[in-house]
């Protein structure tokens, strides 16, 4: 298998990124949208596109959720 990264999963992930804006999304409905498995979204996440994006606990009801990550393109 090729190391590095596949450019139409790149591209897929920062379209909707894009789509999102400052919002962010929450990483399993990146993965759900991509159509690509949560695995794949955090593979590259964490080593194609940690310079582009943030990523922070979810905020529900005032409250932060460590355990979901909600993603944000950075300078947003």
């Amino acid at each position: 298998m090729p190391k590095g990264a596949d450019v139409e999963k790149l591209g897929k992930l920062n379209r909707i990124l894009e789509k999102v804006g400052n919002r962010g999304i929450w990483i399993r409905e990146l993965a759900r949208q991509t159509d690509l498995p949560v695995s794949t979204v955090h593979f590259y996440i964490n080593n194609f596109l940690e310079n582009v994006v943030k990523i922070e606990d979810a905020k529900i009801g005032g409250f932060k959720h460590s355990q979901m990550k909600i993603v944000k393109l950075k300078g947003r």
